[in-house]
């Protein structure tokens, strides 16, 4: 009888012990409801509880299981309103950051997240509305390999750090905005694999209604090329059959003569050329 009373409040005192054993970083925690209360409480947030441990029972957080520092916050498709509030950077440790294609998120993007977020590597505010310019004190995050700011209501000038990042250039996402002005050139000198889509814009000057036929040459691990909906004119120069691009569009431009034969290009659909001037080639019809 008596060992059985031993076992029993050994198991108890066992699930106790288990109950008050957090893995959750309480600066983190801490962090985490700012971010949630910032928002009004919403219900896409409903599994932050102040009772539950973040590392384990909360939805959208991952944390790293040596540390217990959060490393991932996926806030996903919901009903969200609100700007994106500061004290996402104080989340030091986080390597993916997305709030994407949220009802109502607005405002501006926050600085803070290039001040304090050394670890990123992944940045996605994609499909919201945000507005005013992009920081360009993004380009100071040395680990990032993609930034997402597409389908918002940014404005301005793409910034000229972005033709400085700290690291390796990260795949950058930036169509359907209100972006305006010339893309920095210096971007130009990256050879890394890379992706860019600046589509949807208002982009002009002499890196957005240009002639295509005078670039000699393009970043050599380019992988994924998409200048769609702008006033490129001229040819398609024959430097970019010598790429091993995965991705290519380059329609509703004013783009006239064959397209260059003996790489890739043919591969394309033929969506991948339309609503130009004359081009001609395949995947297009036959030059006349």
């Amino acid at each position: 009888m008596r060992a059985a009373t031993l076992l029993l409040l050994s198991l108890l005192l066992s699930v106790a012990a288990a109950a008050t054993t957090e893995r959750c970083n309480p600066h983190d925690k801490a962090a985490l409801f700012k971010i949630k209360q910032s928002f009004g409480n919403p219900y896409l947030l409903a599994s932050w509880l102040p009772d539950a441990d973040c590392c384990t029972s909360w939805y959208q957080v991952e944390c790293d299981r040596t540390t217990n520092r959060i490393t991932s916050l996926t806030v996903f498709a919901g009903e969200l309103s609100g700007q994106l509030p500061a004290a996402i950077g104080d989340l030091p440790y986080l390597q993916t950051l997305t709030f994407r294609k949220l009802t109502n998120v607005t405002g501006p993007v926050q600085p803070a997240i290039a001040k304090t977020l050394k670890n990123l590597t992944y940045l996605d505010l994609s499909f919201n509305s945000l507005t005013g310019s992009i920081p360009g004190q993004l380009a100071e995050l040395p680990n990032l390999d993609a930034l997402h700011l597409d389908r918002n209501g940014l404005t301005g000038p793409i910034p000229d750090s972005f033709g400085r990042f700290g690291g390796k250039f990260p795949s950058l996402y930036l169509s359907h905005n209100r972006l305006s002005g010339q893309i920095p050139p210096s971007m130009a000198n990256y050879n890394t694999d890379f992706s860019i889509d600046l589509s949807r814009n208002r982009l002009e000057g002499n890196l957005f209604e240009f002639d295509f036929s005078k670039i000699a040459a393009f970043p050599p691990n380019m992988t994924n090329l998409d200048v769609n909906h702008n006033r490129i004119y001229g040819s398609i120069p024959a430097a970019m059959a010598r790429l091993d691009l995965q991705f290519l569009n380059v329609s509703y431009n004013r783009l006239c003569g064959e397209i260059p034969a003996g790489g890739k290009l043919q591969g394309f659909d033929s969506s991948a050329y339309f609503h130009n001037r004359c081009l001609c080639g395949a995947p297009l019809e036959s030059c006349k």
